[in-house]
């Protein structure tokens, strides 16, 4: 049975969730063990998730068995779920080729780059991988790390500071002088205390052929690539309905606000009000809490009409695209209608009409929605085209909105008819296993339904 290790603002969704689906719980905290009694191991986790640095999603690392498993649970589950398999493993150990150096130095690791947060004067670099981020993050301090011990590139020999018996620890250091390789030093693990000298030297001398063995293929390896296997590592991004489905999830278990996944990924005081709440929630029956809340958010936090919002434009297989110099023209909550002039130049993407001085577009959206409008009109306010972007479920932040690209849109020009463009880029996708199926078909069916009712949609508002 695949045990999981779970930390972050998803936790007690995600270990129901995957309770549910047969999965043991790997060391749990003080408060998911009070809610999920009977359902904890203490082995070794074969998997390790915890919420990415943006919070929008999960980052996965273990075998790529129980990896493979996950994807499939959760793209069964949830609709707008996308999977990033990294081409890169993890705490794996590669030989680098030097590509740029400034503040830090760009690394070419043979499928993928990484990032050295140093500079280096060398051409090639042995290196390992010490955080997925969106580029790997590197360094070069390797080390090699058994159940009771760690080859460190330091020539000494250290002791794990909860280690406290004085004896012990002499001991560790005389048995550390003799297993530590050339030129290399060990320390040893707060698990190593009080095991047989004969177990302690059998690992660090396994350990030490991993750092010969290491050695001898950077001087081997012609050119970039991975020299010592990592663990595999995975990226899941959450959409706006897949927040809300994990919020159901949630309340099940604790009481949870709507929209609880969402505001806990807003920032540090947001996510401390949704704590206070939630307390409140679940000492008091207070009908409404739930919408006083949001309502005050809002007002507090805003957007407010005039206030400047970023476009977070999310595509999955690249970078982010941050659309900025939109300004709030109206916001009766769900609805945003925002203003933007245009200042860069070429042509508006799918519609293929030039940009010109004077420009500016018109963008109307629902929160909770599949699929936004951007109308652009020139200096006379007449009208160049429309711009359907099919997306995930809108969200709204105090000075951002939120959506994941589904690649497919629906464009009309004046006095032409709606066409739906870029399925070719959706099905690519989808080869490329970042998108789902199930994902796929969504993506289509809402191009059809605009590519029926382009007419305005936002007038009630």
């Amino acid at each position: 049975m695949t045990s999981i290790r779970i930390r972050g603002i998803y936790t007690t969704a995600l270990t129901k969730f995957f309770i549910n689906k047969e999965y043991m719980i790997n060391q749990m905290s003080d408060v998911i063990r009070e809610r999920f009694p009977s359902y904890e191991t203490h082995d070794i986790p074969d998997v390790d998730v915890k919420h990415t640095r943006d919070l929008q999603g999960i980052s996965i690392v273990g075998d790529k068995e129980s990896l493979d498993r996950i994807a499939r649970d959760m793209v069964e589950t949830f609709n707008d779920v996308f999977i990033l398999k990294s081409n890169i493993e993890l705490y794996g150990i590669y030989k680098g080729s030097v590509i740029k150096t400034n503040h830090e130095t760009i690394i070419n690791l043979g499928q993928d780059i990484g990032i050295l947060p140093e500079q280096t004067g060398e051409e090639e670099v042995l290196v390992q991988v010490l955080e997925m981020n969106d580029k790997p993050t590197l360094t070069t301090r390797i080390t090699f790390s058994g159940e009771y011990c760690v080859i460190i590139p330091e020539n000494d020999v250290k002791i794990s500071r909860k280690i406290r018996d004085e004896s012990e620890r002499e001991r560790l250091i005389e048995v550390g002088k003799r297993a530590k390789p050339k030129n290399f030093g060990v320390l040893w693990r707060t698990s190593s205390e009080y095991v047989g000298e004969e177990t302690l030297l059998h690992e660090a001398q396994e350990l030490a052929k991993n750092a010969e063995y290491v050695m001898d293929r950077f001087t081997e390896l012609e050119g970039p690539g991975l020299i010592k296997e990592g663990k595999h590592h995975m990226k899941i991004i959450f959409g706006g309905q897949t927040k809300q489905s994990l919020d159901s999830i949630r309340g099940k278990v604790v009481p949870t606000i709507e929209y609880h996944h969402m505001l806990k990924s807003a920032g540090r005081d947001i996510s401390f009000a949704v704590d206070v709440i939630e307390k409140i929630k679940g000492e008091r029956d207070i009908e409404g809490i739930d919408e006083l809340f949001t309502s005050v958010f809002r007002q507090v936090k805003g957007p407010k009409i005039g206030d400047d919002v970023t476009l977070e434009h999310i595509k999955p297989s690249s970078h982010p695209v941050y659309i900025e110099g939109a300004k709030v023209k109206k916001f009766a909550p769900p609805y945003i209608k925002l203003k933007r002039y245009i200042s860069s130049r070429g042509h508006y993407d799918g519609l293929n009409v030039p940009k010109e001085p004077g420009d500016y577009a018109i963008t109307e959206m629902k929160e909770g929605a599949w699929h936004f409008t951007h109308t652009y009109y020139d200096r006379d306010s007449a009208i160049k085209g429309e711009y359907h972007n099919i997306c995930t479920p809108i969200e709204i932040f105090p000075s951002r909105i939120r959506y994941i690209d589904l690649e497919i849109d629906v464009v009309r020009r004046p006095g032409e008819a709606p066409e739906i463009i870029d399925v070719d880029q959706l099905e690519k996708r989808v080869e490329e296993g970042v998108f789902s199926r199930k994902i796929a078909e969504i993506a289509k069916n809402e191009a059809s339904y605009l590519l029926s009712d382009t007419e305005r949609e936002y007038d009630d508002y």
